[in-house]
């Protein structure tokens, strides 16, 4: 009975936090996506990706860390910690998102939107597990 009530409460935390992860990813990423459109037939896919993940980034680590994880670690260790795995984080997914959204418009001929789409419905499953088992571990319940 108590194991049983456990992991009730364990699966209902893990279920809001997916909620909040997906609330302030959703924002984070309408920033990006509206940054991507506005500015990819101006100024390229690759640059338009770049700026739109940098502005889309600055939201998302306030937001991951305030709302997702709810941590509130802030010592410059802490904080500069944080940071320098979020920055990491955000490289390689910066990297296999330009691969990727490269692949879908070049090799699979998808429209550069579309392919947008695709391409960071893969991102955010990546970063939610790392973010939750590395970078804010402590009260992710990792």
């Amino acid at each position: 009975m108590k194991t049983s009530f456990i992991k009730t409460l364990l699966n209902r935390a893990l279920n809001q936090q997916i909620l909040r992860y997906l609330l302030v990813g959703g924002a984070s990423w309408v920033v990006d996506f509206l940054v991507f459109y506005l500015t990819y037939s101006h100024i390229g896919i690759v640059s338009a990706q770049t700026i739109a993940r940098i502005v889309g980034a600055v939201v998302a680590f306030a937001g991951h860390k305030l709302i997702v994880f709810e941590d509130r670690q802030f010592t410059p260790k802490a904080i500069r910690q944080q940071l320098i795995q979020y920055l990491i984080l955000w490289f390689v997914s910066y990297s296999l998102s330009i691969l990727l959204l490269l692949a879908f418009v070049e090799l699979l001929q998808l429209h550069p939107v579309a392919a947008k789409l695709i391409t960071e419905t893969i991102i955010i499953a990546i970063n939610f597990v790392t973010m939750r088992r590395y970078i804010f571990a402590s009260k992710a319940g990792a």
